[in-house]
């Protein structure tokens, strides 16, 4: 080349080279905005499992956070990634054929699909940017890419999901191994003989020892006579350990029977165990089943026994009356059927709550909300309108020395007369929410800790009465209201002006006068509660199964010990009778001797193994 037809221009290094418009040239890709999409889902799935922020948030954020990272990260493909169209069509067909593949290769159940969503969304977006960036330079980046899409999306295939923990970690298990309620019998039924041996008579008289959820005052306070605990030197010696049906039921008892409620199959099963050596005494069956993905199957509700009755509320809302003795059927309702209640999100959970000769319990059907059935008959006395998602127990109570029935609904605490279920008076307090899951609860001098919602906070209330001819005589003011205890499910305790119970996975105290922290610190996940009176200790049963020792003192977090009791997720409320601890969770129940060798408790030959 001549030199006058030499070009002047200086020349263009190879890697500054145009790359667009070239048949099958490496094009470069825009990789940061694919990076900033995985870095908001990592955030958002943090978010999810931070057990600080409130559990309606974050089951918000885990359930539209993938949805705005997919469509976050579709828009980069198609606008900023510098694909070819011939790529992006590709690429787009992987990412539809691979989770395709998944769900029809997978385990195909409800708790997988969510799982797949909240998680298997979020690795494939990972995946495809790691693909993309590792493979960028190569003409089979795509290719490449996709079968890392692939494996991420396969891997998927193994696993089943046994549901969420409080915190929302999914309980991921192998699908091979066995699913526990597979492996349990079903139960035999009350017209069957279940047991030849004697069992101790219940004289009708005689008050039942913990008749219904969280105790004879509905506060979780055991009035045991026992002897301060020391489980570092003396562990509880554990009487005997059985296989139970998945429920979020606790137990009730009277005398020596255990009543609770499980899942087998599809059979929901009122059953009743020997208190001393957790044989079946009875057990009542219905063929109905009610499951969800968190927290998977099983009834929800406690049984209530009063009078010869037990009384048990079915996660799918069937009410049914029962002999104590016998276990036979005396009268069932079905709320869903005669009612058109609709079933909440997490099953109907409100335990039977008696009242008089009445039996109370949130119905939310059309025209029946809270609903007081006849003890013997199981007709409607009356109704209280109320509908939508409710989860609590309505309590009775004395306020001002007016016996009340107190019930939280959407539209905030109700104060009704027991005799008619009319109110006599309605307050919201400031931040309630619309979904009650805690019960409300007395202080000793009459005042009430009512739970602002799902990890909302708390909040105490001063009821007074005057009488008037002009306006309503009563008077609620809010004294306080605080986030230093914000509990889910789980219930509080109240003892000498403290308040003990779950800042969501943390276990904490705030003060009943002021709502002010006095410590926080307990790290037992979403567990649940029992105080001992006599003793001034709290027994904790820890969400892991363990149970957790602790002295009932404001000053400071006192952790004395802590044993493995249970295996699994427990959510369950334990209870103390017979001088011994019942504890259990959806696949195992243990009673633990909370006395000395002195003292009087269910006399057994010997430790009883899991069956």
């Amino acid at each position: 080349m001549s030199p006058e037809n030499a070009s002047t221009d200086p020349p263009v290094p190879e890697t500054a080279k145009p790359t667009a418009g070239k048949a099958g040239q490496t094009l470069a890709l825009r990789l940061w905005p694919a990076w900033l999409v995985c870095f908001v889902m990592l955030s958002c799935m943090i978010t999810t499992v931070t057990s600080s922020i409130d559990n309606r948030s974050r089951f918000m954020v885990m359930m539209a956070g993938p949805l705005v990272c997919c469509l976050l990260f579709i828009l980069y493909v198609i606008l900023f990634s510098r694909l070819r169209w011939k790529e992006i069509l590709l690429l787009s067909l992987s990412a539809v054929i691979a989770p395709a593949l998944c769900v029809s290769l997978s385990v195909q159940e409800s708790p997988l699909y969510t799982a797949l969503w909240v998680y298997a969304v979020p690795l494939a977006i990972f995946t495809t940017t790691a693909g993309l960036s590792l493979f960028c330079d190569s003409p089979r980046r795509i290719r490449n890419t996709s079968r890392l899409l692939f494996v991420g999306w396969m891997l998927f295939t193994l696993v089943r999901v046994d549901g969420f923990d409080g915190s929302y970690y999914p309980e991921f298990a192998w699908r091979w191994t066995p699913v526990h309620e597979q492996t349990l019998a079903a139960l035999p039924q009350q017209s069957e003989p279940v047991a030849t041996r004697e069992t101790t008579e219940i004289p009708v008289s005689v008050p039942a020892e913990w008749p219904r959820f969280r105790g004879s005052a509905k506060n979780g306070i055991s009035t045991a006579d026992l002897t301060p605990l020391d489980w570092k030197t003396q562990p509880p010696e554990i009487l005997w350990k059985i296989r139970v049906g998945p429920a979020w039921s606790s137990f009730s008892c009277s005398g020596k029977r255990l009543f609770t409620q499980e899942q087998r199959h599809e059979q929901e099963y009122v059953s009743c165990y020997d208190a001393a050596d957790g044989s079946l005494i009875w057990s009542h069956a219905d063929n109905t089943r009610f499951e969800e993905v968190v927290s998977g199957s099983g009834p929800r509700s406690t049984p209530t026994v009063i009078n010869g009755r037990v009384f048990a509320l079915g996660g799918r809302g069937l009410l049914t009356c029962l002999d104590e003795e016998t276990g036979a059927e005396v009268w069932q309702r079905d709320f869903v059927m005669e009612f058109g209640a609709d079933p909440p999100m997490w099953g109907f959970s409100g335990s039977p709550e008696p009242v008089d000769d009445k039996i109370v319990v949130y119905v939310g059907g059309e025209k029946h909300g809270l609903t007081a059935f006849d003890m013997e008959s199981g007709e409607v006395r009356w109704s209280f309108p109320s509908r939508g998602m409710n989860y609590t127990t309505v309590q009775t109570a004395k306020l001002c020395e007016t016996p009340c029935l107190l019930f939280c609904d959407g539209a905030g605490v109700h104060a009704l007369d027991p005799a008619t279920g009319q109110p006599c008076w309605t307050f919201k307090p400031t931040g309630y929410e619309q979904t009650p899951m805690v019960d409300p609860q007395q202080f000793e001098n009459g005042d009430l800790l009512v739970a602002l919602g799902d990890g909302a906070g708390v909040c105490r209330l001063q009821v007074t009465r005057t009488e008037s001819d002009e306006g309503s005589p009563w008077k609620i003011t809010e004294l306080w209201s605080s986030r230093f205890l914000r509990p889910s499910f789980n219930d509080s305790l109240i003892s000498n002006d403290l308040v003990f119970g779950f800042n969501q996975a943390v276990f904490s105290c705030i003060d009943g006068q002021t709502g002010k922290r006095l410590w926080h610190g307990g790290r037992y996940g979403f567990g649940q509660a029992i105080l001992l009176q006599t003793t001034g200790q709290i027994i904790v049963a820890a969400e892991n199964g363990d149970a957790v020792l602790l002295r009932a003192t404001g000053d400071g977090l006192q952790e004395q010990h802590r044993i493995s009791v249970l295996n699994g997720k427990t959510w369950n409320h334990p209870i103390v009778a017979n001088g011994c601890l019942y504890l259990r969770n959806g696949a195992e129940a243990v009673c633990l001797k909370l006395t000395t060798a002195s003292s009087t408790a269910p006399a057994v030959a010997s430790v009883k193994p899991v069956r």
